[in-house]
């Protein structure tokens, strides 16, 4: 099934928003991407929070997907996994996860952005405390946030220091202080 001009316009965004920043993104650029005129753009997504708060809950649902497909049976399998699905998003000098570079920006975004941008992150801390509660982990809402935050931060630091080490790096010591009682 070909893709509608409503998903060309959010692929398009995304990479975008992924690699420069929403705010750095624009309608026009978008509108030469896909090969339209800008207010073909707006027809779309009247607003450029419009096209935010859709492009975050797009972004979500994909990686709620991705969640869903991890066997929490085995804490060390499923952890491992969880760091995957970020450790996929780092693509240096070329993209990070949508959602870290919308927390980045949270202070000059629409609330509605920033909401679904929140969503996203509660949706993470949620799974991993689920996960860490079925495996008796220590402290699990703590350590949830503490590895969400981890991740996102080591992206954005391992990004402007072009060194994907640094990702890992921030990644194996937030496992690490999963503690099983």
């Amino acid at each position: 099934m070909p893709l509608t001009m409503k998903e060309k316009i959010l692929i398009a965004a995304e990479k975008r928003v992924r690699s420069a920043g929403f705010s750095e993104m624009s309608f026009r650029d978008l509108a030469n991407d896909v090969g339209i005129k800008s207010a073909s753009v707006h027809y779309h997504f009247p607003a450029k929070h419009d096209l935010g708060e859709a492009l975050v809950a797009r972004y979500a649902e994909r990686f709620k997907e991705d969640l869903d497909k991890i066997d929490p049976d085995n804490l060390q399998t499923a952890i491992d996994s969880f760091v995957g699905l970020y450790s996929n998003a780092l693509v240096l000098n070329e993209s990070i996860c949508l959602c870290a570079i919308m927390g980045a920006e949270a202070i000059g975004l629409p609330e509605n952005v920033n909401q679904r941008t929140k969503a996203f992150f509660e949706m993470n801390r949620a799974w991993l405390t689920a996960l860490f509660s079925k495996h008796k982990v220590r402290d699990a809402e703590d350590v949830a946030s503490l590895i969400v935050a981890a991740l996102e931060g080591g992206m954005i630091v391992a990004s402007s220091s072009n060194d994907r080490s640094v990702f890992e790096q921030v990644a194996k010591t937030a496992i690490r202080s999963i503690a099983i009682e």
